[in-house]
């Protein structure tokens, strides 16, 4: 027998009827293949005790274990030491307490689920920007989305969690009471403390009937002054509460493109008014479309760069400013990046939400610092290919291309990143602040995870 059988076995009769175990044959593709871990065992699930027998076998049996849910997360410290995947994809469901406006939801649920749920019931929560991202995997690093300028982050809407530690204990209802130093940290940096298998958020009553407006600019091959002038419509423009905005450079039939999407939750005529720099005819773009979407379609037209599969060892970091001449350098490097063969699909992705109630959370409340809250713009340079014949490549374009914008674009000597979509060697006071806030993580962190079995942000 090998050591699939043996351990799957074993496993089999501590795990619930409705749970399932597969080799490496039932592996789950992650959306970076590059350094997704390749386990014997993949463990689905079926209730929140089978999390807890999984970890506890694992570490009677010296086996090195990973939740996944929707498996879009790059940062996979330590991936080939990993043995066995717990997909948590099956501890999807959700209630919804319409009464006092709260969600429980399952640590594998992903954010179009969760918006269809709540949808439904006409309510919104704050959310990610992508259906097949996990609401969890978002939420514990920040959780920005459309309705970030409304709400505030993920973490801010947090109530409470279910966690399974290191050891396979189980902690229901953790929050700010049960234990404030724990609360501190998972909201920013919780899949470093343990397994979430259930949380429980806030909920708030749709707008506008639900209706926002949403529209899609393309400019096809622009030139560098067009490119500027896009740029500076951009950084001059005001960020609304109701405003969001994702910008790309991508290639579209063959020729490099700046796609630009700004988000309006509200009536078109308002919509219009307040993007009106970005929305001049003069800009002139290739092809231009608008439409007032239901809150269950706004993230559709994410979903294809979502898709799983492939090397898109990405790099994020926050920035102040759209500085010109530091973009058409992006934009030169990412040209040359993409006639590597097989490289066509790497993209750059720009977004911008409005901060005024993020900071409104006073700066002790969560491991994620005013100085993140306040990022003005998060950029990711995202290679995407197929042959890790290029993954030096893109390890070099990725780093070039963050280097300009942490010297042309913010201030050099404080460098800062949002943690969801931060590199794997980028320090920890860039994605949290401070040496002081680091120090207080890591006592934290060597509290509950002494021998730092959960690897994710830190190095084992």
């Amino acid at each position: 027998m090998d050591n699939f059988e043996i351990h799957a076995g074993a496993l089999k009769q501590r795990l619930s009827k409705n749970a399932k175990i597969v080799g490496k044959e039932g592996k789950v593709i992650r959306y970076d293949e590059s350094s997704a871990p390749a386990p014997f065992m993949t463990v689905f699930p079926g209730s929140e005790n089978d999390v807890v027998e999984a970890v506890k076998f694992c570490r009677e049996n010296g086996l090195k274990c990973f939740a996944q849910s929707g498996g879009h997360n790059w940062r996979v410290k330590n991936h080939k030491a990993i043995d066995v995947v717990i997909c948590m994809r099956t501890l999807n469901d959700i209630s919804i307490d319409e009464t006092t406006q709260v969600v429980t939801l399952g640590g594998g649920t992903i954010i179009g689920e969760l918006v269809e749920a709540v949808t439904a019931k006409k309510l919104e929560v704050a959310t990610g920007v992508c259906n097949t991202v996990g609401v969890l995997g978002t939420l514990l690093h920040g959780g920005t989305g459309r309705y970030t300028g409304k709400y505030g982050l993920g973490i801010d809407n947090l109530l409470s969690i279910n966690l399974v530690d290191a050891n396979g204990k189980f902690y229901q209802n953790v929050n700010e009471t049960t234990d404030p130093e724990l609360w501190w940290a998972v909201r920013g940096a919780g899949s470093s403390f343990g397994i979430v298998t259930e949380a429980t958020i806030r909920a708030y009553p749709q707008s506008n009937g639900g209706l926002s407006w949403s529209c899609t600019m393309v400019f096809s091959n622009p030139g560098a002054s067009k490119i500027e002038a896009i740029l500076t419509a951009i950084e001059n423009t005001y960020m609304e509460e109701d405003m969001s905005l994702l910008c790309s450079f991508v290639c579209l039939e063959g020729l490099p493109s700046l796609v630009v999407a700004p988000w309006y939750y509200g009536p078109e005529t308002r919509a219009e008014n307040v993007w009106e720099r970005l929305l001049d005819p003069d800009l002139k773009p290739t092809m231009k479309t608008t439409a007032m979407l239901p809150a269950n379609k706004l993230n559709e037209a994410n979903d294809p760069s979502c898709a799983m599969g492939g090397r898109k060892p990405g790099l994020g970091m926050g920035i102040e400013k759209l500085n010109p001449a530091a973009f058409l350098e992006v934009w030169d490097l990412w040209i040359q990046f993409t006639k590597n063969e097989g490289a066509g699909g790497s993209a750059i992705l720009i977004e911008r939400f409005s901060k005024g109630k993020a900071l409104s959370i006073s700066d002790s409340d969560t491991v994620f610092p005013h100085s993140n809250r306040g990022i003005a713009y998060e950029v990711v340079c995202f290679p995407i290919y197929k042959d890790e014949i290029l993954d030096v490549k893109a390890q070099a374009f990725a780093q070039s291309v963050r280097d300009i914008w942490v010297q042309k674009c913010s201030d050099p000597r404080k460098p800062r990143c949002y943690g969801a979509c931060a590199g794997s060697d980028e320090p920890l006071e860039n994605i949290f602040g401070d040496e002081a806030r680091v120090e207080k993580l890591m006592r934290i962190k060597k509290r509950w995870d002494p021998e730092n079995y959960w690897g994710a942000l830190f190095d084992l």
